[in-house]
């Protein structure tokens, strides 16, 4: 399997995975688009879910048209199960050397049968053309199997990606991401921690943040599990890091709890639950983790092939996942560790993580779970419709409230919940008119509660923290501050919202997003829609990509010029403040950069 770093190329065909439920085809295998440009071959293929174990490869002919099936030739990988159908995503992505290329087709291996995608059927197949991509045109393909699916074209708009914006921030977030890296592997494994650990800081004192959440973990191996299914496929370094947190949460969901439950929110470095007083329990680690590793059995089965090894891992994705469905109606503590309630992030991650179960299930035989599964994921999907306020015009963020901070409603996890548990179909996502009005509101309740966000020069962006009432202060209780992780929150937000609405052709303004596009139109309206391929389109995006580039650059002017990122930077003096170099706030920037870079992590 070839995923090259360079895969900005394939920028608009990840956008699917944030923007709307697709249209899958009738036959078991079907190139959805592609790209060819600088080298780079890269697409997304539809395929039926007939198995768990299936091969899908994409051949192709050198420029003078030979084929030769040894040398020219990717494997594509599992991406994501397209919800609400039984089929999913592979994309591949292939540099193309001197020898050129001229056509290819795609072979589909399941339960000893190749089907094949080859435009149309014998005789004809995909001729590469450079961006913008086609699903069309057709010459020759070799002998085949299986008829093949009807030949048809999708056009791609031209407006594909993110803008460039500010060309200093989109070289800074190139130079940053490595550090960032560097920062959060530095966090985990440390001397003298159980094998796994994945440290919240290196901090163990003013404060002390020396512990394993288990979302935390889950959310930097996500961000792992991303690079190893993509820039570093088959990196032995990447693979080991992750069968080690494998290892460690393993060992932590069989451990003895105060809250004994899957529930229980952090871990010791040897390994054993921390028993002082809590909030707990904290039942968006499970699903985040079931999440995590999912993506991991996919991409890893699909790069070695070791059913054994993941035949572990699908024991305890499904202990996570039965957790979730007999707890998710119940009160517990926000990933703020400060609130007792219903909460509209602990259920986004949950019924993400049921989506992606009931696709896992499906495919490893178990047809009962993947019901449970589904027919669970929809009733938190109607629950969590009602966390929209239409009279406020935002998406609250706790119901059922029964202890701890008491909110007005705007929290910024309810946008974080939107970048990591969209599921591209619309709902709740960040191109979403429910989003971008949570998003215009909670901008604005920050832009005069810092005093670093007063009068600030246009080529900054709004310092945001966690929520407006916020009084913990990094090491204490005063006066709460800006977040790293909620300032790229809002970049990576605006970043894929922008892919979103490439990916629908455009977008409409209606009353409830109306704030925030009247920020970058001051003379729209209700009913305006801006399609791609418009100069008025073209704008609109532009000036969303500035937007979020000065989020990066409030990122840059606050963090250590040596690229560390604490937990927050203060609210008056901007100097960085709180437990050091924390994993999530590294995590959160990758994310982010991979989302300007118009490849957002699933």
């Amino acid at each position: 399997m070839k995923l090259n770093s360079v895969w900005k190329a394939f920028s608009i065909l990840l956008m699917a995975t944030m923007a709307f439920a697709a249209t899958v085809p009738k036959t078991q295998v079907k190139l959805e688009a592609y790209t060819y440009s600088d080298s780079i071959f890269s697409g997304r293929i539809f395929v039926q879910n007939i198995d768990y174990t299936k091969i899908v490869t994409v051949y192709w002919s050198d420029a003078s048209n030979k084929w030769d099936s040894s040398k020219y030739y990717t494997e594509a990988a599992y991406t994501h199960s397209i919800p609400g159908t039984n089929y999913e995503y592979w994309d591949f992505s292939a540099t193309i050397g001197p020898s050129g290329i001229k056509q290819f087709y795609i072979s589909y291996q399941v339960r000893g049968v190749t089907y094949y995608d080859n435009n149309g059927g014998y005789g004809v197949n995909y001729d590469v053309i450079s961006s913008p991509p086609t699903t069309s045109d057709a010459t020759t393909i070799p002998t085949t199997t299986t008829s093949a699916i009807p030949s048809s074209t999708t056009t791609i708009p031209a407006s594909t990606g993110v803008p460039s914006g500010n060309s200093t921030i989109t070289v800074w977030a190139d130079s940053q991401h490595k550090i960032s890296w560097k920062a959060m592997l530095a966090n985990i494994n440390p001397p003298g921690s159980a094998t796994g650990f994945i440290a919240a800081s290196l901090s163990t004192s003013g404060p002390d943040y020396y512990y394993a959440w288990t979302r935390d973990a889950a959310m930097v191996a996500h961000v792992i599990v991303n690079a190893y299914n993509t820039t570093k496929a088959g990196d032995a370094t990447t693979l080991g890091v992750l069968k080690d947190f494998v290892t460690f949460q393993i060992k932590a969901m069989a451990t003895s709890t105060v809250c004994n439950c899957l529930g229980e929110p952090k871990f010791n470095p040897d390994g054993s639950s921390y028993t002082g007083p809590w909030g707990r329990p904290q039942n968006d680690g499970p699903a985040e983790r079931a999440t995590t590793f999912i993506l991991f059995a996919d991409s890893y089965l699909s790069q070695t092939g070791d059913a054994a090894y993941v035949t572990t891992l699908k024991r305890a994705i499904f202990t996570d996942l039965d957790y979730v469905v007999t707890t998710w109606q119940d009160n517990c503590f926000d990933l703020w560790e400060e609130v007792n309630g219903l909460h509209m992030y602990t259920l986004a991650v949950m019924r993400r993580s049921l989506v992606d179960g009931a696709s896992f299930a499906a495919r490893n035989g178990d047809n009962t779970r993947a019901s449970t599964y589904t027919n669970t994921a929809k009733s938190i999907e109607t629950k969590l419709a009602s966390f929209y306020n239409s009279s406020s015009n935002y998406v609250v963020v706790t119901k059922n409230f029964a202890g701890g901070v008491n909110k007005a409603g705007l929290d910024t996890s309810t946008l974080i919940a939107a970048n990591t548990a969209g599921l591209g179909d619309g709902f709740f996502t960040p191109g979403s008119p429910e989003i971008l009005a949570t998003a215009a509101a909670i901008e604005k309740s920050f832009a005069d509660l810092y005093g670093i966000n007063k009068q600030i020069p246009n080529w900054l962006g709004t310092a945001i923290g966690r929520y407006p009432e916020d009084t913990y202060n990094g090491n204490g209780n005063s006066q709460g501050n800006p977040w790293f992780i909620c300032t790229a929150t809002f970049a990576e937000l605006y970043y894929r919202a922008i892919l979103e609405w490439q990916h629908a052709g455009s977008v409409t303004v209606n009353n409830v997003n109306l704030p925030f596009f009247k920020k970058f139109d001051s003379s729209t309206s209700s009913g305006t829609t801006y399609t791609v391929g418009t100069s008025s389109f073209d704008s609109l995006i532009s000036k969303v990509a500035y937007a979020a580039d000065n989020f990066f650059s409030t990122i840059k002017y606050h963090a250590a010029t040596n690229g560390s990122m604490s937990e927050q930077f203060n609210r008056d003096t901007g100097f960085m403040t709180g437990a050091r170099d924390l994993t999530w706030s590294h995590a959160a920037f990758i994310t982010a950069a991979k989302a300007k870079a118009g490849t957002p992590v699933y």
